[in-house]
């Protein structure tokens, strides 16, 4: 009798694998109940992979808070994603998670902007920062989300810092702002705007720019320069017209107080960074920066 019962039990636990199986991993659920609901699905399937989405929906008069994940832990977006090898062994409990709602009235609106763009005559653009004293604001930009350059530091003294840029052209600009306690947390090595004149030619092309900063020891006569920080900047417009874009280099922690630094920059056809054969301007002279610092320069064409 001992035997068939160990039987049997092994069979419906086979049998119940399976129809889990057909289901989702965890059991959904909201708090408060009247809050809204939890849309669930399986998003995709795989013999190693199974992903499965649940996605928060509030009721009318509530917002999304937070879920509750099993066994612990939380997640604060309204869709949570999980991915589960469906051939490992899980434990066949009911897994709850809870979608967390609060009423929309007791969800406290910020009392002012963090920031403000306003397009300016001109063809220029200016970006606003509502600063709060002791607060540092470092700013950039950018035009494909990618390559991020400085446009600038300020200390914040409870008033509004203004930055006044040009406009982007020929693509999307994207601004963000990092805040630390004071603004030599914030400063780059070296920093600041390059520009040139655009030609004819060149309508409707862009461009490459490689900026390096160089390290050297002035005591010593007949040792080259070591390279302490670059950075290639991609989708610079070439057309007609004066062009102007950011640079950001290095951590100026790691400047050594006994070197000196210089700035090297060019720019080169599309893609071909580094090709002197591509070359289509260059930053010319010595350029010796301090460090930190900011620094302007304007590039010639070669002929």
């Amino acid at each position: 009798m001992t035997k068939f019962t160990t039987i049997c039990a092994a069979v419906f636990m086979l049998s119940l694998v399976p129809s889990l199986g057909q289901g989702l991993f965890y059991w959904p659920q909201a708090s408060p109940a009247e809050g809204g609901t939890v849309n669930s699905s399986i998003a995709s399937k795989a013999e190693e992979a199974i992903v499965e989405h649940y996605q928060a929906v509030p009721a009318p008069g509530y917002v999304f808070d937070s879920w509750s994940l099993y066994p612990r832990g939380e997640h604060d977006e309204s869709l949570y994603v999980h991915t589960y090898d469906p051939r490992l062994f899980y434990t066949q409990e009911i897994k709850p998670i809870t979608a967390h709602f609060v009423k929309a009235d007791t969800v406290a609106e910020p009392s002012e902007k963090d920031l403000e763009i306003r397009r300016k005559g001109g063809n220029q653009m200016e970006l606003t920062v509502f600063s709060k004293p002791g607060v540092a604001y470092k700013l950039y930009g950018s035009m494909n989300m990618l390559d991020w350059s400085a446009l600038g530091v300020r200390q914040g003294n409870g008033e509004e810092q203004v930055w006044t840029l040009p406009m982007r052209q020929g693509g999307n600009g994207y601004f963000r702002v990092v805040k630390a306690d004071n603004v030599e947390d914030l400063e780059s090595a070296v920093f600041g705007e390059l520009s040139f004149q655009g030609v004819p030619e060149f309508a409707g092309n862009s461009a490459s720019a490689w900026v390096r900063l160089w390290e050297y020891d002035p005591r010593i006569a007949d040792k080259g320069a070591d390279l302490f920080a670059e950075q290639i900047i991609e989708e610079i417009p070439v057309g007609p017209g004066l062009k102007r874009f950011r640079f950001e280099l290095g951590d100026k922690s790691k400047a050594n107080p006994n070197r000196n630094y210089y700035i090297t920059a060019a720019i080169y056809e599309k893609g071909r960074v580094g090709d002197v054969n591509a070359r289509i301007y260059f930053l010319d002279g010595f350029n010796r920066v301090d460090l930190p610092s900011e620094f302007f320069g304007s590039f010639k064409k070669l002929k």
